[in-house]
């Protein structure tokens, strides 16, 4: 997985170039986006793959899902992809350009991890602390994990800030060793 990011990285930088160039982030974020998930399609994947149909037809049949086929450079970009036989990287294409878009515009993606379903008033409290906290836009994914017992985890880029029962019990089970 982590060659197919390695591989995809240029084009999404590229992408992400181009779209800022043109200020059309938000087209190019939708269209990437559309676009990695038709290519998921097992159908999309035979008629892209398939060496008798051309390339041409292969972009007109992708840019039918495109919102506004009309981006001259879109059908470059996937004029590229397919040349250079990257067609298929479009998941990680597009998951590099949605980051480059949030750094770009200074949001920062919280993981936060609970034992049980927040409410969305309980999400609004974090993101807005976590926003005081960052001095920066947050955006909250959240996802289950039982084995935390009760509390929450949160990881924002490379920083883990661990308020759950376990992490405690784990921390009074370390003090207890020594």
């Amino acid at each position: 997985m982590s060659d197919n990011y390695t591989y995809s990285r240029p084009y999404g930088e590229a992408a992400f170039k181009i779209a800022l160039e043109n200020n059309a982030i938000d087209f190019w974020s939708n269209t990437l986006t559309v676009l990695s998930l038709v290519i998921e399609d097992k159908d999309i994947k035979a008629i892209l793959a398939d060496p008798k149909i051309s390339n041409d037809k292969c972009i007109s049949l992708l840019l039918g899902f495109s919102q506004d086929s009309s981006h001259g450079e879109i059908n470059n970009f996937l004029n590229m992809l397919m040349d250079n036989k990257r067609i298929f990287y479009m998941k990680e294409i597009s998951s590099i350009f949605e980051n480059l878009k949030l750094s770009h515009e200074k949001v920062f993606i919280a993981e936060v991890e609970t034992s049980h379903k927040l409410t969305t008033d309980q999400l609004s409290k974090l993101s807005s602390l976590l926003k005081h906290k960052y001095n920066s836009d947050i955006k909250v994914n959240q996802k289950i994990n039982k084995s935390l017992i009760a509390g929450l985890r949160v990881k924002i880029n490379d920083e883990v800030l661990d308020l759950s029962v376990q992490n405690r019990l784990d921390q009074i089970k370390q003090q207890l060793i020594i």
